[in-house]
């Protein structure tokens, strides 16, 4: 028989008291150096305009434009360089029993659990950039839409993969064996 036993809110677990594991260091650095290789690209397209407007008769009343084009260019290219440092301390993950959660934000946070009997599948991938720096993306997927998938990047590699073989093995009932595998996941990332 089904039973449905109603839970009072004092009861409840509260999400200050999870234990969050940071993402890992170099991540970081990671997306700042994802930001370097954009960079080029954004100042190539800015240069060309420059040269069209100094060089084509035409266009040559929207040369004040410019001065102002490359300050404007340069605050989003700062902005990317130094927002990396204040967002992904605030970042983090924590593995239960049940669920995995994610927590990230600074203006606007959030916290996202995703209960394992919902996932389908989860895999781990890894960019250029994200593998010269060790690291990887776990992608959780849920049951119904896309918009109840996590995902979480700057994961090291070893976690990452460790994270989604006891997402597998909680589907397969498999999960006990592996709490101690996980752990010791977290174990080296608070090391590192």
């Amino acid at each position: 028989m089904f039973v449905n036993p109603e839970i009072p809110p004092d009861a409840l677990p509260r999400a200050e008291s999870v234990d969050w594991h940071p993402l890992h260091p170099d991540f970081v650095r990671c997306l700042q150096a994802k930001a370097l290789v954009r960079m080029p690209v954004f100042i190539a397209i800015a240069g060309v305009g420059h040269a069209l407007v100094v060089n084509v008769p035409a266009f040559s009343r929207g040369g004040w434009i410019f001065p102002w084009a490359w300050l404007l260019l340069l605050v989003p290219a700062l902005w990317s360089l130094a927002w990396p440092v204040v967002a992904v301390p605030r970042r983090g993950y924590a593995v239960r029993d049940r669920d995995i959660l994610y927590k990230t934000g600074i203006l606007w946070r959030t916290q996202t659990a995703v209960p394992y009997n919902r996932v389908q599948h989860a895999e781990t991938a890894s960019g250029p950039m994200d593998r010269r720096f060790g690291l990887g993306r776990l992608t959780v997927f849920t049951a119904g839409t896309t918009g109840g998938d996590l995902r979480i990047e700057g994961l090291g590699e070893d976690v990452a993969e460790r994270l989604r073989v006891y997402i597998v093995g909680k589907l397969r009932g498999q999960g006990e064996r592996m709490d101690s595998a996980v752990e010791e996941g977290a174990a080296d990332v608070e090391h590192a």
